[in-house]
């Protein structure tokens, strides 16, 4: 058949379902809920397969609008109803329509998604389980369009990569531009879901693309390499490269936002599967504490999950696209990594249905004692973490003996299925015992080194002495707060791939480098304690560096200059430079070993003309460090002056 006279038949057959839904609809309805639904079904599965189809953009225009004109004559409930777990097929397609070329196409995807969201607002008051199924599978989506470009010949180089999805980047800014007093679909409280889901799924394209920047050089695209580490690099202090390029990406940011989007009690594989990539990512930019923290998440998030194991959701393949082979190859690695398959029990799989396989309380227990054990080896690769390290298995170890409690207490919450045997139910709860007991025994063994390292590391015991005096020195995790002001470069213009973490004359607090930390204790190797201040000085003028060389690279011809103070505002405004202001920051809850969680900092500096005045300035962030994140915006700022 002619691809005239398909495009043709789809057509009618879209009118078709219009004309049946309008004609046949309401009497069903009236007389049996069942057919109704029976009869949206049916034409909904007809035009799902319409719209998958590579067609026109006139006959994908027709399918779009029966699929919107059927959601609008039987309503959201009914919709849903007769969708069922095609819904995520459907997100499948809506999300690739809307990475359309063509702006009739995307136009009509973002007002079906439009249209979708605001009614199952108004008929559940709430767009939770939607959004989180379109979250779920955009990864997938992001995957097969970078795979489709790359078989067109259209990607060679790291910017290509990024540039082929700019058409759903902009639907998305449209769906979160969505306002209710010109459309009558969105309600006032709506476009706040609609807001965080669009940040979310910006968020997502940006962790497929760290993804594939995390395979480097490696980095393999339908049989096409590309060199994803490309540019000025440095060296980090265990030989890795680092492009200078990602030094302000808030490719941080958008690993944890997208995370923290997912509940452990119903979609703990997707959190992990996030967290996992936010943990690779800090591994290879060498920060092991914000590794280690991300890792305790991991182990928090299958705790939580595993007294709800009957409330999880798995994600289901899209076999019309399993029909490209080495496309579909490609896609379900960012569908779901394929480690998570290695760590699922074989007999948790369903093989009747195509849904991945949910996991089970002992392979759930396996990861958690793998991520914890990892964890521990991350901290240990920073100086003065083992207190921290000690809490945070406490916290791990509280859970794991909650969930073991809940387990024993509700056994219906050991098996999915009503007729497993009671002999399973005892192996499940063994399991989880026995996980409880190599935590106890983890934090058991770090008690021991904190009980060694307790009292004066300048003392004279045995322990003591085996520490260098670089070790003795070592001032534990250092942060410092990063401020731009003055001429604003190009990086911080508005653009299209990942954004910039450090908001322009916007405060942040970071935290330093174990290897920046080293450099300027190798600088004052053999000083006496008393010149901590230039010492800190200098720790800000070597984190200070990375930062300018990163800026220097991307505009050579603007003219950087580091500060340890805000200049003042004359200099500002008549100076055409750039200053990045550094200044050490003191935790306000802190210990011997700066390891306690705090979210609360200051900075202390002598009033001018004054030797008895001091000017205190107070900052307060969301998390407390150290956490999974290793910068954080400055939420609260206050000054005062103080005798």
């Amino acid at each position: 058949m002619s691809p005239w006279l398909i495009q043709e038949s789809f057509n009618t057959v879209s009118a078709a379902s219009i004309v049946l839904v309008d004609e046949c609809c309401d009497v069903l309805v009236s007389r049996s809920a069942l057919h109704a639904k029976s009869l949206t079904e049916g034409v909904l599965e007809l035009l799902l397969q319409i719209i998958s189809s590579p067609l026109s953009s006139v006959t994908l225009l027709r399918g779009l609008g029966a699929v919107s004109h059927v959601l609008d004559k039987v309503g959201a409930g009914l919709f849903l109803s007769a969708v069922g777990d095609r819904l995520q097929n459907v997100a499948r397609m809506l999300l690739t329509l809307m990475n359309s070329t063509s702006l009739s196409v995307r136009s009509m995807s973002v007002d079906l998604a439009v249209s979708l969201f605001g009614a199952v607002y108004r008929e559940v008051g709430s767009i939770d389980e939607v959004s989180q199924i379109f979250v779920t599978v955009l990864p997938e989506v992001v995957g097969r369009e970078v795979a489709l470009y790359s078989i067109s010949k259209q990607i060679a180089r790291p910017e290509c990569v990024e540039k082929c999805m700019w058409p759903l980047r902009r639907a998305l800014a449209d769906i979160e531009g969505s306002d209710p007093l010109d459309d009558d679909r969105v309600d006032a409280n709506l476009q706040l879901f609609l807001r965080q889901f669009c940040r979310v799924s910006q968020a997502v394209i940006d962790g497929v693309f760290i993804e594939l920047r995390l395979l480097g050089d490696e980095c393999m695209i339908m049989g096409t390499k590309i060199n994803m580490t490309m540019g000025m690099t440095r060296t980090a202090r265990f030989g890795g490269m680092i492009p200078l390029s990602w030094t302000f990406d808030a490719d941080e940011e958008s690993l944890f936002e997208v995370s923290d989007f997912f509940s452990p009690e119903t979609s703990p594989m997707q959190k992990l599967r996030w967290l996992m990539t936010l943990k690779r990512l800090h591994e290879y930019k060498e920060q092991f504490v914000e590794a280690a923290e991300t890792l305790i998440l991991c182990a928090r998030t299958v705790a939580d999950a595993i007294p709800h194991l009957g409330n999880i959701w798995r994600v289901s393949p899209y076999d019309e696209w399993k029909k490209m082979k080495d496309v579909a190859e490609f896609t379900d690695e960012f569908l779901e990594p394929s480690y998570f398959n290695k760590t699922l029990d074989a007999e948790s799989h369903d093989t009747i249905s195509s849904t991945l396989p949910l996991p089970s309380i002992s392979s759930l227990g396996k990861l958690l004692v793998s991520v914890t054990e990892e964890a521990i080896i991350f901290y240990e690769k920073e100086k003065r973490t083992v207190a921290l390290a000690y809490s945070r298995l406490q916290d791990v170890l509280r859970i794991v003996m909650a969930s073991v409690e809940h387990v024993i207490s509700n056994p219906k919450y050991v098996s999915r299925r009503a007729l497993r045997a009671h002999q399973h139910q005892i192996q499940e709860i063994a399991a989880l015992r026995k996980v409880s007991a190599i935590v106890n025994e983890m934090v058991t063994k770090l008690a021991e080194r904190m009980r060694l390292q307790s009292g004066d590391i300048f003392s004279t015991s045995p322990f003591a002495s085996l520490l260098t005096s670089q070790e003795k020195n070592h001032p534990g995790l250092v942060y410092v707060r990063v401020v731009l002001l003055g001429m604003k470069p190009r990086r911080f213009l508005e653009s299209t791939t990942i954004p910039t973490f450090l908001g322009w004359e916007e405060p942040f607090i970071c935290r330093v480098s174990e290897e920046t930390v080293l450099k300027a204790l190798k600088c004052f190797h053999g000083k006496d304690s008393q010149n901590d201040i230039s010492m800190f000085f200098q720790i800000c003028k070597l984190h200070a560096e990375l930062l300018i060389s990163s800026i220097k690279e991307d505009t050579k011809s603007l003219s950087v200059e580091f500060a340890s103070e805000v200049p003042d505002e004359s200099v500002l405004r008549n100076c055409e430079k750039l200053f990045l202001v550094v200044t050490p920051v003191t935790a306000a809850e802190t210990n011997a070993h700066n390891t306690v969680q705090s979210k609360r900092f200051y900075i202390k500096k002598k009033v001018a003309m004054s030797q008895s005045r001091e000017r205190l300035t107070n900052i307060t962030v969301a998390k407390p460090f150290p956490c999974a994140l290793s910068r954080q915006p400055c939420l609260v700022t206050t000054e005062l002056v103080t005798n």
